[in-house]
């Protein structure tokens, strides 16, 4: 029998006020979840709401291997189920095998199936609209498909670990520590993603990062690390960058770019590591905090000491729309006066 909605919201809730960051929430669920539905492997995401990229994840052993693969395929927009798709469309869960006979996954052909995957169950966690975690769940035994009921189960487990993810990533944001900036940190590597060169800075960023998401494998590239490159690598962008928080540590933004090389024609990617200066912190909580363009224009006045006049003859509104527009950006927020919104989105990270 499976437990009730009712019960994973009080066992989700005891767990949040349990455990400072959510890494040991996300364990906890998924050692619970395992009582209840039947599978092999996970990996349970928190991801950056407004780039979908990884921040950190909880990997099953055997899944550590072709994580990278697993990355990469994600990336490369030509496969069924991919997350940026779902959460695209409000899917909350999405089935492998309910594919099959029907359309091909690579991800499946390729890299499940020769490691004895037979099922692959994909859940987005989230809450008001966002995304905020991945959950993926494996069945490996031959012709173990996932069942209608787990399914289900899951779908509800959605909004639930949702909503807990969106509460760990803001206080992320908000509580954190001066003491861990070593300066910036710059990182080489290969195209494969082995090491080449770093300073110092660069090497101690990335023992934080595997000590956020408590690696086992001090070798290997930190998730979030190695989701940037994975992304740089299939859109072939010129620079991609994803805010990192660290629960009472600090808020970090790490870019990669490619380094290429005329003379061996090899290509290098090169990844930056910095403390997010009070701007880039302003500009990304606005988005993360999912205000429209005008809220935002709202916003920058008030951080400015614009009154609630100023602002409706600035923006040629009425003096109630801005109102209005201040109380839908105080409920997104989570304050509830103009001193509590400056101290959120700017002054609490100087």
């Amino acid at each position: 029998m499976l437990y009730s909605m009712n019960y994973w919201n009080e066992k989700s809730d005891y767990f949040w006020d349990k455990y400072k960051d959510s890494y040991l929430y996300r364990e906890q669920m998924i050692l619970l979840l395992q009582k209840q539905i039947s599978f092999d492997a996970y990996c349970c995401t928190v991801v950056n709401p407004t780039t979908l990229t990884t921040v950190g994840a909880i990997t099953e052993c055997s899944l550590e291997s072709i994580h990278q693969d697993i990355l990469a395929a994600e990336y490369d927009k030509e496969d069924v189920h991919l997350y940026q798709d779902l959460v695209e469309s409000n899917v909350k869960s999405a089935r492998l095998s309910d594919t099959f006979g029907k359309q091909k996954s690579r991800r499946f052909t390729d890299i499940l199936s020769p490691r004895q995957i037979s099922d692959e169950l994909r859940v987005t966690l989230m809450d008001k609209g966002k995304c905020f975690g991945f959950l993926t769940l494996f069945k490996k035994e031959e012709k173990s498909y996932f069942t209608d009921q787990e399914v289900l189960l899951l779908e509800g487990l959605s909004l639930i670990m949702g909503k807990a993810l969106r509460d760990y990533f803001y206080i992320e944001l908000e509580k954190h520590s001066k003491s861990s900036y070593m300066g910036s940190g710059v990182i080489i590597l290969d195209q494969y993603l082995t090491l080449q060169s770093t300073n110092e800075a660069g090497k101690q960023y990335i023992t934080l990062l595997q000590e956020f998401e408590r690696s086992k494998n001090l070798h290997r590239l930190p998730k979030p690390l190695q989701a940037i490159c994975a992304k740089l690598s299939a859109q072939d962008e010129k620079s991609f960058s994803v805010f990192i928080p660290l629960a009472d540590k600090i808020v970090l933004v790490a870019s990669a770019s490619f380094l290429r090389s005329g003379a061996s024609h090899k290509t290098m990617i090169a990844i930056t590591i910095d403390k997010a200066s009070p701007k880039e912190m302003f500009g990304h909580l606005m988005e993360t905090y999912a205000l429209t363009a005008r809220e935002k224009q709202v916003v920058t006045s008030c951080i400015q000491g614009a009154s609630t006049k100023e602002i409706a003859n600035q923006f040629k509104i009425s003096y109630y729309t801005v109102q209005d527009h201040l109380k839908g950006i105080f409920y997104k927020v989570g304050v509830q006066t103009r001193n509590e919104l400056v101290w959120k989105l700017f002054a609490n990270h100087p």
